[in-house]
């Protein structure tokens, strides 16, 4: 064999090894496995550095040239054994050639054996055996030889087939892969707009000149036509030359940029492990060829294939991996969810382009890291990957980083270093920052991080802004988007751009459309069905803990189970540990979420509902209904249930119950609460459906519901006082005619009892499981009316049972049952008689109580049409047969005029009707007889109407026992519509008062909400749109009694022959005229001195009238009140009264008490009053109201006031200026200084009230509600000088003694000049973190340099304090000298009494510490004048950038101001040690400032950042 055994399949030239002289010709392996030669390769390679497969085209990236491919080792091996072999031979002929003759000895011995018999036979019958065996092994040799051969080309055949299998399938998925690339690429034709507006450019060039040509060749045959056109513009347009230049033909060589490349490494990597020949046991091929499907994650800028299977075994070759030499400057991922495998296929920019939002590409980096997960984890194996926590919220909300992508990371760091490294990152004074963007920041030592700014907070600020300019920035914060945490960053206000240049750097455009497209390195996570231990607390500070303590900064392996919305659904795994979860689990930090009750635990359950006893009629509500073996019904006789159900909407509609009782993890049969039609009801947890839903049912109405958990909440214990409020019952007396209740039978059964009030009577006992059988009635308190299961065995929708016949064994006298129906009824029954007969017209009914009704037509409370139920079998006979008569019938020629009947096809119904007015162009207006409203109708929709069928089933009726308000004898429109929107299409229960009258007066009853039959009339009257009807004598009931008496003698029903007669028409009803009364108003107040008072606030007005009481005022106020209780002991008799000469009055309050009122407005059924003695302004029902002065001896208690020096902004004081007002005054007892009397005694007096020690006026100026008046000089006199002690004036004689101690004024605060926005400070001493008492370190902002200082001035006064007299006088705000625990005494003044027995105390502060004390009368000294005059050296202020946090865990709380927690009082304790610098933000309503430490720092940035506290 030569070494040109094995030859290309493309020229045939023989492989050849490279020689000293030549390079040979080797075999390179492709990418596709197809094995070619250098000649031929290098023939192939385009100017990309691709090389297409001739055999697949399959491409294959050569970035190293072709002698950069693999070459096929076993060629080589085969040309190396072939050049060897042929040396051998070469060397075996030499051998022979030169090879010397035998030996003389060996001829001798031939000579001797031929000389000898004995062994020439020996030799032969040897030679025959051996010829013998081998023939036997030529066959075996044959046989095993042809054996193997067969049996190789068969395994060769199935394993290349397999492969051939394997590999189609690859290329229908490169295939459909393919396809999807190219569908992307339609964005490329827009590279090219510019080249096809050149094109259309030159076609119509080309189509101009063509024109002028063809028109010139015309002019040239035609010289005549010369007229018809512009010779000249065609001579212009043949003789312009074309302009080559012109045409920008850039576009014919312009690239789109865009290339395909493939991912060698990952796609290498990936071939091995999904198409191989696997070898378990080293010593057969057992396992076919697959191709498995991916995994993968996506890396910054590229995607990263990792493969589920191991790395190729036993001896196969390794792939050489070859690293990339260069790398895009953009890379865009399109990819595709592939079921059997994917390919790693990327289309590089060249150069930047514009790039999507950066939410939208982090959206989109997100669904592709996740889009495996959708899939059922039964199809493939769960994806696991290592990971490294950043940053731990709780176990629920944590971030993560793949290891796989630590490379990127790097890279990504490096390009930011990089960048910010330069100039070109820096801010200039024309940058704007806005939230949103991203920036840079230096993070660590030359390390720069990428940022999102979240909030924004510009310069003397407080709120955070959208956007400004960078110089302007005082304090952001920003997300980490690689790390998954926020930070807050303040700048100081003199540190400029140099400060933020060197903590933030800004992207340009190039840096920042190459960052959008790294995706974000932190994945929001959360560990999988585990919750909080302790479901009220949440999770716990020891669970994040434990998390960061186990997890720390090693990989851990994560494993993927699904999303949730950004969130990835993991377990994370530590080797040697057990799951992150069930370490949570074990630690009893967490619990798995299991909707399954654990053994041992039983949920606090509703009380059953109560059962009705046996045969007795009780008034119920049919809450739910599914059919008539399984409805709902609800008593109404329950008014604990309306109680329960309103203390249900207070608890749970306030916005922090949703926090307060969030359910987590519910369990079976487990009571709840949850909201229905915007309002909270107990429900019971019944079933888990999956997905965190549940269903439940609502045990106070019985239907069923599939709910979120996040719907439902914990129920308090109180609300398991009553029972289960729906009663689960089934009809007793009937029973379906199949095997199941049909949907007509059903929607037949809603419609008569669901939402309806109806009598309920239980007929059996049964378990506590299953449902009661009752009877259901249409039924009042005194009359039987129709069984519900009657009407539905009347309308063939069920059939009776003979074995659940109503029965009563305790029958009362007064009880009428339904009878039979094979008897006759009885003439007392509320339904109509049955007969053949069909009744046209209505008939009353013999008893006119509790008569079933439906409203029709409403015009007013005097014009009411209803229909009664028991008729609606006779209605729908007349319907039917108004509808077999003219349904086929033609329009009759016939003259219509006003009072004729007829039949009209009213919305495709026919109905009885009467003709009111008939208009020229054939339009009618009819009067339809059994409804009472008008219609407009065409003639073509009227028929003539037969005498028999005219009549009406309608009752015209007038509501009794109510009259117009407002001294109207006609009802007012407001009160029409009213009732017409309350009463149209509902059902009612009627009572006929006087059956005689026309309209018939009636009682009508409807139902409320809570089931309760109301009268509609005192329904008006409470409205305010009617009034009682005072009836006199002879209109008694006595006569409504005769003529009950006369009906029932009457043998046959009387008819109502006179309703179809005439058109329903309302009667006015004229009411006696109101009685004329006069009263006076009640005596002015007296009014209180002038000076300082204490006052209670008893109501401010809509007009900013203040209303106040002094302490007498509030006594004499309850001794009224008695006084009045006792002057009216019974309700004085209500009448008819004229309310425009009424002033003072008796008014009766919502607490049954009497009270004296004036009269200022009459609106409808309704007064305005005012309380003299207390302000108040109500608007009280003209019954409570009575036209009578009580205590007139007694002057009105309350005092009108206006606030002194202000102008309210607009005409008057705005609405929420009297709600400010409100909040601050209503009910407290407050310091007033009255400083003028009005001139009319029920006038306003103008006063100053201070509120917590600042003046009203103030609050509302500050709250631009007012200004102060300009009238006033100077604002000195808005100061309300300190209360004089209110002593007896005594006439005492003073001569001699001696001359009184000076009172001393309160001390002087130190006040910072403007010009100084910031100072170096100390603090003296800490109330809340946010509230601390500064001491000012300048001494320019204190006062004037004097002889002696305050500290020379105290040692002073300490060494003779002996000398000083002991404070005798304690008023508050009183300077003073009060002894500190030191010993020595200190400058203080006196907050208050902190005890009066067994001994005083007082509450003072040491104004130079801000130090609050409570010491005895002994341990005060009066203040000397020489220390007086000195400033306070504490100066309170108010922290600014902070606030307390809302969701901190800490139990224990500062009590004074519970909303910090004392570990935050504790760090920050830590964090003012020190000289510190106050920046002043704000000095108004109080000095407001920022703290910062020696480094430049917040002060309470670290408290941020542990939990304690959240930026303002």
């Amino acid at each position: 064999m030569s070494d040109t055994a094995v030859a290309c399949n493309i020229c045939g030239s023989s492989y050849t090894l490279p020689e000293d002289e030549s390079g040979g010709n080797l075999p390179h392996v492709l990418v596709c496995g197809h094995i070619f030669c250098s000649t031929c390769l290098r023939a192939l390679q385009s100017q990309q550095n691709l090389i297409t497969c001739p055999e697949c085209q399959m491409d294959t990236s050569i970035e190293e040239g072709v002698d950069g491919l693999e070459v096929d080792s076993r060629i080589i091996g085969l040309i190396y054994t072939a050049r060897m072999n042929t040396k051998k031979g070469r060397h075996r002929c030499k051998s022979q050639r030169f090879k010397s003759p035998p030996p003389a000895g060996a001829i001798h011995t031939q000579e001797n054996a031929e000389g000898r018999p004995d062994v020439v036979k020996v030799l032969d019958e040897f030679l025959g055996k051996a010829t013998e065996n081998l023939s036997q092994l030529d066959k075996l040799h044959k046989s095993f030889s042809s054996g193997i051969h067969a049996q190789l080309r068969k395994e060769r055949t199935r394993i290349i087939r397999e492969i051939d299998e394997a590999v189609d399938k690859a290329k229908r998925v490169l295939q459909k892969r393919r396809s999807m690339l190219v569908s992307k690429l339609s964005d490329v034709d827009l590279l090219f707009t510019d080249g096809r507006k050149e094109c259309n450019r030159m076609e119509e060039r080309m189509k101009e000149l063509q024109t002028a040509i063809q028109k010139a060749r015309h002019v040239r045959q035609v010289p005549s036509l010369e007229t018809y056109c512009n010779l000249d513009k065609i001579l212009e347009t043949l003789h312009i030359p074309v302009d080559a230049e012109s045409y920008d033909m850039s576009s014919v060589s312009l690239r789109s940029g865009l290339c395909c490349s493939l991912q060698m490494d990952s796609f290498v990597d990936s071939l091995r492990s999904c198409l191989k020949i696997t070898d378990d046991d080293d010593d057969c091929f057992l396992k076919e060829v697959t191709v498995e499907p991916f995994k993968h994650v996506v890396k910054s800028g590229m995607e990263v294939w990792d493969s589920s299977s191991q790395s190729v075994g036993g001896n196969a070759d390794p792939i050489v991996k070859k690293k990339s030499t260069s790398r895009p400057s953009f890379i865009e991922e399109i990819m595709e969810d592939i079921d059997t495998s994917s390919e790693v296929v990327e289309i590089a920019h060249s150069f930047p382009e514009p790039e999507p939002r950066h939410a939208e590409r982090h959206t989109m980096h997100r669904r592709h890291r996740r889009q495996r997960f959708d899939r059922p984890l039964t199809t493939q194996p769960k994806l696991v990957h290592y990971v490294m926590a950043t940053h731990i919220v709780n176990p629920a909300h944590f971030y993560v980083r793949y290891m796989m992508e630590q490379k990127s990371g790097q890279k990504l760091t490096k390009k930011v270093n990089e960048f910010c490294s330069g100039d070109s990152s820096l801010f200039t004074f024309s940058d704007e920052i806005k939230t949103g963007s991203v920036l840079f920041i230096y993070w660590k030592k030359d390390v720069w991080c990428r940022v999102t700014v979240t909030e924004l907070f510009q310069k003397e600020c407080f709120q955070h802004v959208p956007k400004c300019l960078a110089s302007e920035v005082s304090r952001l914060c920003v997300y980490f988007q690689d790390f998954g945490f926020s930070k807050g960053i303040s700048i100081p206000s003199d540190g400029g751009l140099s400060v933020l240049n060197e903590c933030l750097r800004r992207p340009d455009a190039a840096t920042l459309a190459e960052m959008n497209g790294w995706a974000p390195l932190a994945i929001k996570c959360s560990l999988k069905d585990i919750v909080p231990a302790d479901l009220l607390k949440g999770w716990s500070l020891e669970a994040a803990d434990e998390m960061r303590s186990l997890l720390g900064s090693e990989a851990v392996e994560m494993q993927v189970f699904g999303e949730e919305g950004d969130t990835l659904l993991v377990d994370l795994k530590k080797t040697p540990m057990v799951s992150m979860r069930e370490h949570l689990v074990f630690m009893e930090l967490a619990r798995f979420y299991s909707p399954i009750v654990s053994p041992g635990s039983v949920p606090l359950l509703f009380y059953p509902s109560v059962r009705p006893a046996l045969n007795v009629e009780v008034n119920a509500m049919v809450s739910h209904a599914n059919k008539p073996s399984d409805f709902y019904v609800q008593l109404v006789e329950n008014m604990e249930y309306l109680l329960l159900h309103s203390k249900l909407q207070d608890c749970y509609s306030r916005p922090q119950a949703n926090s307060e009782f969030q359910i987590f993890c519910p369990s079976l049969s487990q009571a709840c609460v949850a909201c229905y039609d915007q309002e909270w009801c107990r429900v019971q947890v019944i079933g888990f459906p999956g997905g965190r839903m549940v269903e439940v049912r609502y045990v106070d109405f019985g239907y069923k519901k599939t709910l979120s958990v996040k719907d439902l909440r914990q129920i308090k214990d109180e609300f398991f006082a009553l029972p289960e409020m729906a009663l689960w019952c089934s009809l007793n007396d009937v029973v379906s005619p199949q095997h199941t209740w049909s949907d007509e039978a059903c929607v037949a059964f809603k419609e008569l009892v669901e939402h309806k009030l109806i009598t309920v009577v239980a007929k059996k006992l049964v378990a506590g499981t299953g449902p009661v059988p009752v009877c259901l009635y249409e039924i009042g308190d005194d009359c039987t009316g129709a069984s519900i299961g009657d009407l539905l065995v009347r309308n063939g929708l069920a059939v009776s049972s003979k074995q659940c016949q109503i029965k009563d064994t305790q029958p009362l006298e007064t009880t009428v049952w339904d009878p039979p129906f094979e008897e006759e009824p009885l003439s007392v029954a509320l339904t109509p008689p049955v007969s053949e007969e069909l009744n046209a017209s209505l008939i009353l009914p013999t008893c006119v109580k509790d008569i079933k009704v439906r409203v029709t037509h409403v015009t007013s409370p005097g014009n009411i049409y209803v229909q009664l139920l028991q008729f609606d079998s006779q209605l729908k006979r007349i319907h039917d047969t108004l509808k077999s008569l003219f349904s086929k019938s033609e329009p009759q020629d016939m003259l219509w005029e006003a009072e004729m009947f007829c039949a009209a096809n009213n919305t495709g119904v026919w109905e009885r009707g009467k003709v009111c007015t008939v208009s020229a162009n054939g339009v009618a207006e009819v009067l339809r007889c059994d409804f009472g409203n008008k219609v407009n109708l065409h003639e073509n929709n009227l028929r003539p109407l037969s005498p028999d069928l005219i009549g009406s089933f309608l009752l015209e009726c007038n509501l009794s026992g109510v009259r117009p308000a407002g001294g109207r004898s006609t009802w007012t429109a407001t009160a029409c519509d009213f009732i017409s929107h309350y009463l149209t299409g509902a059902m009612a229960v009627m009572a006929i008062k006087d059956p005689s009258a026309r309209p018939v007066l009636v009682s009508l009853f409807c139902s409320n909400r809570a089931g309760q039959n109301v009268s509609f009339s005192d329904f008006l009257i409470s409205e305010g749109l009617a009034l009682k009807e005072r009836k006199a004598a002879s209109t008694s009931e006595t006569v409504f009694s005769e003529q009950c008496v006369k009906i029932e003698k009457i043998p046959e029903p009387q008819r109502l022959t006179s309703l179809p007669q005439t058109p329903p028409t309302s009667t006015p009803h004229i009411s006696p005229p109101p009685e004329k009364v006069q009263t006076h108003s009640y005596p002015p107040p007296e009014l209180p001195p002038c000076g300082h008072t204490l006052m209670s606030i008893s109501a401010v007005s809509e007009q900013g009238v203040i209303y106040a009481m002094t302490h007498q005022a509030v006594c004499e106020f309850d001794r009224l009140r008695e006084r009045l209780q006792q002057h009216i002991k019974t309700l004085p008799r209500q009448k008819n009264y004229n309310w425009k000469g009424v002033l003072g009055c008796a008014v009766m309050g919502t607490d049954m008490f009497w009270y004296r009122g004036q009269v200022q407005e009459v609106i409808g059924g309704h007064v305005k009053v005012q309380y003299v003695d207390q302000g108040l302004v109500e608007s009280i029902p003209v019954c409570h109201v009575y036209p009578m002065v009580l205590c007139e001896d007694v002057p009105q208690l309350c005092v009108p006031c206006e606030i002194n020096g202000v102008i309210p902004i607009g005409k008057g004081w705005q609405w929420d200026a009297v709600v400010l007002m409100k909040e601050l005054l209503l009910g407290r007892s407050v310091s007033v200084h009255i400083i003028e009397h009005p001139e009319d005694p029920c006038g306003c007096v103008k006063v100053e009230i201070t509120v917590d020690g600042m003046a009203l006026s103030k609050i509302m100026v500050h709250h631009q509600y007012a200004t102060f008046d300009p009238a006033i000089s100077s604002r000195e006199d808005y100061v309300v000088p300190p209360p004089v002690p209110d002593l007896d004036d005594w006439d005492l004689n003073t001569e001699g003694l001696q001359e009184p101690q000076t009172v001393l004024g309160i001390y002087k605060e130190l006040q910072i000049p403007k010009s100084r926005k910031h100072f170096p400070a100390r603090v003296k001493h800490i109330r809340t973190p946010n509230e601390v008492f500064l001491c000012l370190l300048d001494k320019i902002l204190g006062e004037e340099e004097q002889e002696e200082n305050l500290e020379e001035a105290l040692e002073r006064v300490n060494e003779r304090i002996e000398n000083l007299s002991p404070l005798t006088d304690f008023p508050i705000e009183c300077s003073c000298l009060a002894e500190y625990s030191d010993g020595k005494y200190y400058r203080a003044k006196i907050l208050g009494f902190s005890q009066l027995t067994p001994s005083v105390k007082l509450l003072v502060r040491h104004v130079d510490f801000g130090s609050d004390d409570i010491l005895p009368t002994q341990k005060l000294r009066q203040l000397p004048t020489s220390l007086h005059h000195f400033p306070c050296a504490a100066v309170y202020v108010k922290l600014a950038g902070f606030k307390p946090t809302s969701a901190c865990s800490e139990l224990e709380r500062i009590p004074y101001r519970p909303e910090w927690s004392m570990r935050a009082m504790m760090e920050m304790i830590d964090l003012l040690n020190g000289e510190l610098t106050a920046v002043v933000t704000a000095t108004e309503p109080q000095l407001s400032v920022l703290l910062y430490n020696a480094e430049g720092t917040l002060v309470h940035r670290p408290l941020v950042e542990k939990g304690l506290a959240d930026y303002a």
